[in-house]
């Protein structure tokens, strides 16, 4: 029996990046014990156990519906087939999926806040020069999204879950020791961190906010999973950086990552090493900018 079990177990493999009846969905598998999410109606979650004959036995939750269901895995593991009812609900529909076959790239997503306040201000962005200056790389694809609150980030970070590839994550906006800033009011550690999970493609997060650094921000992002991909790092400044002064030292550092494949350890210290001004030295011109990185 128990050489029965594993065999099924070994064939039942449910992990991964699956295109779905209900939008792109990422499974976890531990064991027998499964949890995920889907990407219907935001962001939804979904959980179950594997029984002896391989099947998925599953609940969910979206934002106004929950109920149950089961997933069986074709015999080639590359797709599924199963029903999903809701709660209080006698009809079963249809719920099936295969396994995303999107080629890997290396993905950068910007998230930007509205910098402006009011009319009276200019129109500008960062993410737009970033994302210019980045373009010219024939192998990076990157996506600029403007996000307005903690909504934004979730559903964002979720869709960039789905990509295939390795996803490098920078945040532009304005910052303090408490958080992300945004026009929906301020994004705790917490609640960044909790948007950022589901990225297991994930290799660096980096702040292109003032001060988010002195807080915990960085500490709240490496503790929330017990593993990370090799070379992971969050990055971000200790200071109210200079708006030229940070947009030398970005354009340097993620290009030394993404063109000239340093990892982000690498990379600060060719920028500390180059640029004077980007850790904790002054110059006669430029305050220290405060520049640091952290890794699990």
């Amino acid at each position: 029996m128990i050489l029965l079990l594993s065999a099924l177990l070994a064939i039942s493999d449910y992990s991964g990046v699956w295109e779905t009846t209900y939008g792109d969905m990422v499974l976890e598998q531990n064991g027998v014990s499964v949890s995920g999410w889907y990407s219907y109606g935001g962001m939804s979650t979904i959980e179950g156990t594997i029984t002896d004959s391989g099947k998925l036995m599953f609940t969910y939750d979206e934002d106004s519906a929950s109920g149950t269901g089961w997933f069986l895995l074709s015999e080639t593991g590359e797709s599924f087939s199963g029903q999903w009812k809701a709660d209080g609900d006698q009809n079963w529909s249809s719920w099936e999926g295969h396994r995303s076959t999107g080629e890997p790239s290396t993905w950068v997503l910007i998230l930007e806040a509205e910098w402006q306040e009011s009319m009276r201000e200019n129109e500008y962005s960062f993410g737009a020069m970033l994302n210019a200056w980045l373009g010219r790389l024939p192998s990076i694809d990157i996506r600029h999204r403007f996000v307005h609150d903690i909504d934004d980030v979730r559903s964002f970070c979720a869709e960039a879950a789905v990509l295939p590839g390795d996803v490098y994550l920078v945040i532009a906006s304005h910052g303090t020791t408490s958080g992300i800033s945004l026009n929906g009011g301020t994004v705790s550690p917490q609640e960044l961190a909790s948007a950022i999970s589901p990225m297991t493609n994930l290799k660096l997060v980096h702040f292109s906010c003032c001060e988010i650094m002195a807080g915990n921000t960085d500490e709240a992002i490496l503790n929330s999973r017990s593993t990370w991909p090799e070379d992971f790092a969050v990055s971000g400044y200790t200071t109210s950086v200079d708006w030229g002064g940070s947009a030398i030292i970005e354009f340097y550092y993620l290009n030394q990552i993404l063109e000239n494949g340093l990892t982000p350890v690498e990379a600060s210290r060719a920028l500390m090493g180059d640029i004077r001004f980007s850790g904790n030295n002054s110059t006669p011109w430029m305050e220290a900018a405060g520049f640091q990185i952290q890794t699990p």
